[in-house]
């Protein structure tokens, strides 16, 4: 049952509202002011109906004190300028009286739904930060300055494609650059295209020209869902040639056909395709139709692997670290310095995929609030020292040492002369860091 606090001065009314609520299996209590409102925290119910005008202060006061909760505000003024004002002071909604019961129940109802698909909304929101942050594996690495880039670009510019390879999080920068972007309120919709289903995501993507799906997407499908907001389409290559020209068309004029005859339906979103390969690679292939490649081929830009972004590993790897306390409630964790050698030495041919994969693995079996070199099996046992290339192994053998070695015992160990540990470590840029 629905808590409503009711606020309104003259009795007969008060009553009246009450009555009708109740009958309607409302819980209601009453407040004749504004004071006696704040008394009755107004927070605590699931909606706040309100007279405007009220005794000492109006109805809108009680906006700000009852947030998160909708406020309704009643006014026996049918004027726009009320309305506007109620509005304007955070009212969900407002009605004027007089007003016939089904009208009152009507915005009663209107109010709660629309305040359910807020939360609904906020929690979903959070939900998704939980389990991908908006600016996973982007903060302090090498891809924070070309988020940059991408949230000063023109708005003009709605059509980006993101190549690279397996594992290299195409999707999360996706993400941040929508959340550091000017839509970061509206939709941000993935479409998933596979080379087993084109047919049915075609639909999804498009819509059918006809019924609404099945799935309760909007006629226009995904690319309407996503409307104001971002839609990521994942590998459009996939798509027949048909639908790719059916996008095409559709992010050129902004608008997509939805019922047979033409009706149009406005769509305005950035586009961001991801795709293994670059769209001048795809359109050379004849993977991609020239309409459709044309519209991305000037923003294109390609993941580096994480092996040719290695300042990026331990601050990707600290940051995933501590998402995985919060996830498993664990106590504050750190890196043994032979595990974070063994990060720094690896080749991550799996990229930051791995890397996350990696680290679900140790921070389950550490023990004592340490992840050892051995929890991450990058070590002598699995695939690390052992199969690594020679420059890969002079990487992880020289940083698993050098903090208790010195350079000619370290050059003793690797069988060089100290000259040539040099030249290797200044062609790898693994000069030791003074301190």
């Amino acid at each position: 049952m629905k808590r409503l606090l009711l606020v309104e001065d003259e009795e007969v009314i008060l009553k009246a509202l009450r009555r009708l609520l109740e009958r309607n299996h409302f819980e209601v209590q009453t407040a004749t002011t504004v004071e006696q409102a704040i008394e009755a925290q107004p927070q605590s119910f699931d909606l706040v109906l309100a007279d405007l005008r009220l005794p000492g202060a109006t109805g809108t006061t009680i906006i700000p004190l009852a947030e998160p909760v909708p406020v309704v505000i009643m006014t026996s003024h049918a004027s726009v300028r009320s309305a506007v004002e109620a509005m304007r002071h955070g009212a969900i909604d407002y009605i004027a009286k007089p007003f016939d019961h089904d009208e009152l129940l009507m915005v009663i109802q209107r109010a709660l739904m629309q305040n359910l698909l807020h939360a609904q909304n906020r929690a979903l929101r959070l939900d998704v930060q939980r389990i991908q942050p908006s600016l996973h594996h982007i903060k302090g690495t090498a891809l924070e300055q070309t988020l940059k880039v991408f949230a000063h670009k023109k708005e003009s510019d709605r059509c980006l494609h993101l190549h690279g390879e397996p594992g290299t999080d195409r999707e999360g920068l996706a993400r941040a650059i929508h959340a550091t972007s000017d839509r970061n309120d509206a939709p941000f919709v993935v479409a998933d295209i596979s080379a087993r289903s084109v047919q049915q995501d075609a639909e999804a993507l498009l819509g059918t020209h006809g019924d609404i799906p099945a799935t309760g997407l909007p006629p226009g499908g995904l690319l309407q869902a996503a409307h104001n907001g971002t839609l990521v389409i994942r590998h459009p290559e996939h798509l027949s040639t048909e639908t790719q020209n059916r996008l095409a068309e559709a992010l050129s004029r902004g608008a997509i056909s939805v019922a047979e005859g033409g009706r149009q339906h406005a769509v305005n979103v950035r586009t961001i395709t991801l795709s293994h390969e670059s769209i001048t690679q795809l359109s050379a292939d004849a993977r991609l139709i020239a309409p459709l490649a044309k519209l991305f081929i000037d923003n294109q830009f390609g993941l580096p692997a994480l092996r040719d972004r290695p300042d990026d590993i331990l601050p990707l790897a600290y940051e995933q670290l501590h998402r995985l306390e919060r996830r498993y409630g664990l106590g504050p964790l750190k890196f043994s310095a032979e595990a974070l050698a063994a990060l720094k030495a690896c080749e991550w041919t799996g990229n930051v995929a791995e890397l996350d994969s990696v680290l679900a693995r140790a921070v389950l079996s550490a023990r004592g609030g340490t992840v050892s070199r051995e929890n991450l099996g990058l070590g002598h046992n699995s695939m690390g020292a052992h199969d690594l290339s020679l420059d890969g192994y002079f990487r992880y053998f020289v940083l698993l040492h050098q903090g208790t070695l010195s350079e000619t015992e370290l050059a003793a160990r690797l069988g060089i002369s100290r000259k040539a540990l040099w030249e290797r470590r200044q062609k790898m840029d693994l000069l030791r860091q003074q301190s």
